[in-house]
């Protein structure tokens, strides 16, 4: 994949949508794909490394969002 990736802001709304997308998309949660994928059973698609990528985020982005005080 060459892409030329080019940074941008993402709000919190779009990384659930981005996450649901996935999830529609290879037909298991979130958190199901994450425990797959930090066991090693899916590999190193770059998909999979995208979508842990946005996991992270959506992670990181909670606190912001007040969801977890």
């Amino acid at each position: 994949m060459n892409k030329s990736l080019k940074p941008r802001k993402v709000d919190f709304p779009e990384l659930t949508r981005m996450l649901e997308k996935y999830e529609r998309k290879f037909g298991y949660s979130t958190i199901e794909f994450f425990r797959r994928y930090s066991d090693g059973k899916l590999g190193d698609d770059d998909e999979f490394m995208m979508w842990a990528g946005v996991y992270h985020l959506y992670l990181t982005s909670l606190h912001v969002q007040g969801c977890c005080r």
